[in-house]
């Protein structure tokens, strides 16, 4: 008959064993509902100055062509997206470095939310701590031994309840800056976009500009020609002279024009390729001809503006961060709860850990409160107070700046329309006259210095046309931008 198996010792359930769980699911409650229900201070008075600085925006823009039904303000693409416009956005959104870095800056600000949505949770510890000691040789129990060893494996959680909701404001004012840098890489793609679209443009314009200038060289050298051969039969010999210098100043004239239009060409090209995340070589073909504007021109209300412009959303994303950290620097002056609790296993052997007499917990709370640091909370409230006082004047200021962008642009695009149909036909003019002029010369019924002026007018009116029609859809490319309307293809 085998021996009996001795009967283990039974460990009672401590008491607190069977409270700690409620205990701890109580104050989880209770910091909850305190980053819950208690908001950011200020809050009412920050709406006040929201709505303040957004009362400021007219109910219509001041351009009397601005007036009426609003049209859409984000379909810019039957204007601009053409083939190889879309090509060249698509190429910049994908290289440039500075919206790039914009992105990083976005993935910085989901890291800090993060990091304050841990400070909320309590931190949980576990480590193994071993010692090895030596009672002196006089001491007083003989029968204990004079080297213990001691092990333990402690589990620990420290937690800070959030009583006021300051962890909250922290949280807060996290979460907005991460929403700002969101609305602020949004701006930076629609920026680059329609930053890109007028270098293009302004490439496109040098391009044409340079080839105008070499047509005109060689039709400076082909009438030079002429006046020379004039000037080799004899015919009215001191006027064929000046008819000649005349013709050779025009045609110097003309090959500065060359040099001077090939470098405004190049500087244009290494423009866009550096938008375009390449290396500045020179080398971007561009595009051959301007995109024809068949639209009018676009129209949002201003509040419609306010809405939908990320930078002014951005702006505001930070004011309601400085709101909540001014918020958590007020509460500073608050007292806080800290629960702390400690449970794990301690034996003088390690194969000792893990039996029931081993088992060992402590659970405590603290209220501390702050009396005196030499005014650095005080000076900590006034900080925050000044940065939301910065914030909203940068707010104030950033909205004023959208609504004088889109009124301006509003202005320009109309102005600009009237100067596009009158160069055009001044324009074609001055070829119609260089054309009578070329023939009258011919038949010897006008002098060398009226054709040459006439071809130098038909010359001048057509480089003034380019100009003014590529600045009109620099122009409305500016003025989709200010109303915030759409260029970048979405992410």
């Amino acid at each position: 008959m085998s021996p009996q198996a001795p009967n283990t010792p039974h460990c009672p359930e401590a008491p607190g064993q069977r409270w700690l769980p409620l205990i701890a699911g109580l104050c989880l409650a209770v910091a909850h509902s305190g980053c819950v229900l208690l908001p950011s201070l200020g809050t009412q008075k920050h709406a006040q100055d929201v709505a303040s600085v957004q009362s400021r925006v007219p109910e219509q823009w001041s351009a009397s062509w601005a007036k009426g039904k609003e049209s859409e303000a984000r379909d810019w693409q039957s204007e601009f997206q053409t083939p190889a416009y879309r090509a060249l956005i698509v190429e910049a959104l994908a290289h440039n470095h500075d919206l790039a870095a914009s992105s990083a800056r976005i993935r910085q600000a989901r890291a800090e939310l993060k990091r304050a949505q841990a400070s909320w949770m309590p931190n949980l510890g576990l480590s193994f701590l071993s010692s090895r000691t030596q009672s002196p040789g006089d001491q007083r129990f003989n029968a204990l031994p004079p080297i213990n060893n001691r092990f333990r494996l402690p589990f620990d959680v420290t937690w800070e309840l959030d009583l006021w909701g300051r962890i909250a404001d922290d949280r807060r004012a996290a979460k907005a800056r991460w929403l700002a840098a969101e609305e602020t890489y949004s701006s930076a793609r629609l920026s680059l976009t329609a930053t890109v679209l007028k270098a293009a443009i302004t490439l496109t314009e040098a391009q044409q500009q340079l080839q105008l200038a070499l047509v005109n060289h060689r039709s400076r050298q082909t009438q030079l020609q002429v006046l020379e051969r004039v000037m080799e039969r004899g015919l009215s010999a001191e006027r064929s002279a000046l008819d000649v210098t005349l013709g050779r100043a025009d045609l110097q004239r003309a090959e500065a024009t060359i040099g001077q239009r090939r470098a405004a060409a190049d500087q244009a090209c290494r423009a866009l390729e550096l938008l375009l995340g390449r290396y500045p070589s020179g080398k971007e073909r561009g595009i051959a001809s301007f995109p024809k504007l068949a639209r009018p021109s676009p129209k949002a209300q201003p509040l419609t503006v306010l809405l939908q412009r990320p930078d002014l959303l951005a702006a505001q994303r930070r004011l309601e961060s400085s709101l909540a950290l001014k918020s958590s620097a007020a509460k500073a002056f608050l007292p806080s709860l800290n629960l702390t609790a400690n449970a794990g296993r301690t034996a003088q052997q390690t194969q000792d850990l893990f039996t029931p007499q081993a088992a060992i917990w402590s659970i405590a709370s603290s209220v501390s409160q702050s009396l005196f640091q030499g005014g650095r909370t005080q000076a900590g409230l006034r900080l925050s107070q000044a940065r939301y006082d910065e914030e909203l004047e940068t707010y104030t200021q950033a909205v004023l700046n959208a609504c004088n962008e889109v009124e301006t642009a509003l202005a320009a695009d109309a102005y600009l329309q009237m100067q596009v149909r009158a160069l055009e036909q001044s324009a074609i003019e001055a070829e119609k006259a260089e054309e009578l002029a070329q023939s009258q010369y011919e038949r010897g019924l006008i002098e060398a210095l009226t054709l040459l002026d006439s071809q130098q007018r038909a010359f001048d009116a057509r480089s003034a046309w380019i100009a003014v029609e590529a600045q009109r859809l620099r122009t409305r490319v500016d003025l989709h931008l200010a109303l915030g309307g759409g260029f970048a293809p979405t992410r």
